[in-house]
């Protein structure tokens, strides 16, 4: 479709009192709060998981140093992918618009840039009960995660489903410090930030802000109380699912490819004017010890 004097005939003459609907307040990002974002220069790109030595041995007066050999283990890989959009409008049009609508085409493109970045970003979490894996092959929150030399099992979301409650937080605090790494031995895994839906804004600034036990008389500390930064955001499409982000590295990533270009040209037989924008991104999950979450009950 191309924005033309026929379908965008009240903006020909004067009358209206302003425009709405279009001109979005700019915000910052929230995905790149709780993302790793990072850059390539290929199609493409892998994450190759290797592990320690593990722990030293005992060693004998007289004997020999014991040997140790690091693993090759689990592989993750992200695909850059192309996204572009594009509108035109004729030169008439440009030329009659009494409003300034058609000079803010480029601002409208770069709106859905962002909104399709943190989109895709958040479908990260969003997915991560069903569909996202992790370079172990398993959905990202999972409760039979494996280390790299098979060692041992961990999980990072609970057995049996929880609201977000000050309960659950310190019950997703004991299962994270008890992550192993890729030989077995403690990761030391700390929760940062905690990602809700606005749905859960209120329930979540209550446990992170109350000195005391939560939803209680009783003269106990919160010991959840200013801990985690707070991250509230609309892409979070579970109103009750609740997202605990690590400071574990190479988790949860966004490798840019591409910056986003604005693009403007004239098509020469219609005179029409002509606006894209392109962008390339991968996005993905490779090391599951990034997060503990919970769909809700």
């Amino acid at each position: 479709m191309t924005v033309g004097t026929s379908n965008f005939g009240e903006l020909l003459w004067p009358g209206i009192k302003t425009l709405w609907g279009h001109n979005n307040k700019q915000y910052k990002p929230l995905y790149t709060q709780w993302i790793e974002v990072t850059t390539s220069d290929k199609a493409f790109e892998k994450y190759q998981g290797v592990t320690g030595l593990g722990l030293i041995a005992v060693k004998p007066q007289g004997k020999s140093v014991s040997f140790a050999d690091p693993l090759l283990g689990f592989q993750g890989l992200i695909t850059n992918v192309s996204y572009a959009l594009a509108t035109s409008v004729t030169r008439e049009m440009a030329d009659d618009d009494q409003y300034g609508y058609i000079k803010r085409l480029p601002r409208m493109l770069s709106d859905a840039t962002f909104k399709t970045e943190e989109t895709i970003a958040h479908n990260l979490l969003n997915n991560g009960f069903g569909t996202q894996t992790t370079a172990d092959g398993l959905s990202l929150f999972n409760t039979a995660h494996i280390t790299m030399d098979g060692s041992e099992t961990f999980q990072n979301r609970p057995t049996v489903a929880a609201d977000l409650t000050q309960t659950a937080l310190e019950n997703a605090e004991i299962a994270i410090g008890n992550w192993p790494d890729e030989r077995g031995q403690p990761s030391l895994a700390m929760p940062q930030k905690l990602v809700v839906a606005v749905d859960g804004r209120f329930t979540a600034e209550k446990i992170v802000g109350t000195k005391y036990e939560v939803d209680s008389a009783n003269n106990t500390i919160n010991p959840i109380a200013g801990k985690y930064k707070l991250i509230v955001s609309p892409y979070i499409t579970d109103a009750d699912s609740w997202f605990l982000i690590t400071d574990v590295p190479e988790g949860l990533i966004f490798q840019r490819r591409t910056p986003a270009e604005m693009n403007k040209d004239g098509e020469f037989t219609t005179l029409n004017a002509r606006f894209s924008v392109f962008t390339r991104f991968g996005t993905g999950v490779i090391n599951p010890r990034c997060a503990y979450a919970s769909p809700g009950a």
